[in-house]
């Protein structure tokens, strides 16, 4: 079943590893993009891709929400590899639908703590993935068949290989 027409605007963000690979976000959906809200949702998904690159070791190659933007990205020295990804699991607080994303590759794992516990869960509270977290919420992430409904954050998760 494919998703349905005009309820939902793909967002995504490309990003250069230290192998000269890219890693890409992935089932992020905004709100559809109208003459009345695009100047909005513009300075929303900036504030949403600063806040990646701030948790990225990647080199940004490209950004993609109603228009594609392309930058010159130079594989970086760092040590950034596509294959450590922070996802997100998203729930519509509406009719419980849940859904995983990928939200950030070429993660500085530096940056992350842990729950306890909790091996790969990530601690919400920290000042980036804090900052990422209100980036979403404000943007907001949209549940692509249902864009009326509420979309939560309910936890975060470091993952290593990357399909």
């Amino acid at each position: 079943m494919g998703l349905p027409v005009g309820t939902f605007q793909s967002a995504s963000a490309a990003y250069v590893d230290a192998g000269d690979e890219r890693g890409n976000t992935s089932g992020l959906y905004g709100k559809v993009i109208t003459a009345a809200n695009e100047i909005a949702q513009a300075a929303a998904w900036a504030t949403v891709v600063a806040a990646i690159s701030a948790l990225s070791l990647g080199a940004k190659a490209r950004t993609t929400y109603n228009d594609t933007t392309t930058f010159d990205a130079v594989a970086p020295t760092n040590g950034a590899a596509r294959e450590i990804v922070l996802q997100v699991r998203f729930h519509d607080t509406v009719n419980g639908q849940k859904w995983l994303a990928r939200v950030v590759p070429c993660l500085n794992t530096a940056l992350i703590s842990y729950v306890p516990g909790g091996k790969d869960v990530v601690d919400l509270t920290t000042t980036e993935v804090a900052a990422l977290i209100a980036a979403l919420v404000a943007f907001p992430v949209v549940n692509p068949y249902a864009q009326a409904n509420t979309v939560e954050v309910l936890a975060a998760y470091v993952t290593r290989g990357q399909k």
